[in-house]
């Protein structure tokens, strides 16, 4: 990726007179040294007027702001989990009417269930990876044994391209909406933090998805080099009746918008 470099060769002009304001310039940068070195001293003998800050006391500030809004995030998740119950209720008695309003209220289920707004169950696999607990111990370097975002969104790649119709990586749904990131020393998915061991779990053929996960390259190198490489934990369990939690997360679109039919 990288472009070989080209030289240039930039030819000298100006003769004596160039020299001549060489001089003058060396003059000039001197006095600035001086000047320079002069506000400095002055800076550092004067009085502080400012009170020193206490960066531990401003750290714990900030952690617990931070925890008071992860704390309203999962109260205003737990309010909206039960209003789409709720509507989830209603659209199951009106399935059980007739005609119309029934077959309405099919489809609004299956686009709920296909949108990952409803918990669902069926066959799938059951990925576990984890961090390599003592990697010192064994000699290995400690950011290569530790598992990143782009190694969980390498496997849930790999699975999406085996056909999976619902994934959660730690109880947390994927959706269109979702990512995989890193935050820091967190893995966040949708606005959660999570952290080793992550638990992937897949809905669809179990043996599509665990072959799509060697097909595809980056989930490949991942099981089979990296893994053994920097002692990484890792499991993948066929499971005949998985279950996977709703999305809790906002669905609004932000630049999305639908065409009016005229």
């Amino acid at each position: 990726m990288r472009g070989s470099a080209t030289k240039i060769k930039v030819e000298q002009r100006g003769g004596a007179s160039s020299r001549g304001s060489g001089g003058h310039y060396m003059l000039y940068a001197l006095v600035m040294v001086v000047v320079g070195f002069a506000l400095v001293t002055a800076v550092r003998a004067a009085p502080s007027t400012s009170g020193s800050v206490n960066v531990g006391d401003r750290q714990e500030e900030l952690i617990q702001v931070i925890q008071d809004l992860e704390t309203r995030r999962d109260a205003l998740e737990l309010g909206l989990v039960s209003l789409r119950l709720e509507i989830a209720g209603l659209d199951t008695r009106a399935a059980s009417s007739k005609g119309l309003v029934a077959d309405f209220a099919s489809q609004t289920r299956h686009f709920s269930m296909a949108a990952g707004l409803l918990a669902v169950k069926g066959p799938g696999l059951e990925i576990t990876i984890a961090d390599n607990p003592r990697p010192q111990e064994q000699g290995l370097d400690a950011e290569g044994a530790i598992v990143h975002d782009y190694d969980l969104r390498a496997l849930v790649n790999a699975l999406w391209l085996g056909g999976a119709e619902a994934i959660a990586v730690n109880d947390e749904r994927l959706t269109q909406f979702s990512a995989i990131r890193c935050v820091g020393a967190t893995v966040l998915v949708n606005t959660t933090r999570i952290a080793s061991p992550f638990v992937i779990k897949a809905i669809g053929d179990p043996e599509i998805l665990g072959a799509a996960l060697h097909a595809e390259s980056d989930s490949r190198a991942l099981i089979t080099e990296y893994v053994k490489r920097y002692g990484l934990k890792l499991s993948v369990q066929k499971s005949a009746g998985l279950e996977i939690p709703e999305y809790r997360g906002r669905l609004t679109p932000r630049k999305l918008m639908p065409i009016e039919e005229t």
